[in-house]
């Protein structure tokens, strides 16, 4: 067992033994406004691609919105989608 092993060994057997909760902070989500020009931005890619078209356009977003909410996006990750979304769409 190496020296990491056998800390995070030791550190469990605490733990355990002692009952002491531990508490994961977890970072902010994305809001509203940042999911809706995700799906906006990501929508618009889709067209242009080709891959959505018009006459599928209202069920197609629908599904799209509610997977990004359903996603739980953080909003360091949803600064990061949308650069890289915009990246691929002024590149076209």
């Amino acid at each position: 067992m190496n020296m990491g092993q056998a800390v995070a060994v030791c550190l469990y057997e605490l733990i355990r033994e002692h009952g002491i909760a531990v508490s994961v902070k977890q970072p902010p989500t994305a809001t509203i406004q940042e999911l809706d020009l995700m799906t906006n931005l990501f929508a618009e890619a889709l067209y242009d691609s080709e891959y959505m078209t018009i006459d599928g356009r209202p069920s197609t977003e629908q599904k799209l919105r509610r997977l990004f909410r359903r996603l739980s996006i953080s909003a360091s990750d949803a600064t990061l989608l949308l650069g890289m979304v915009r990246q691929l769409t002024n590149k076209r």
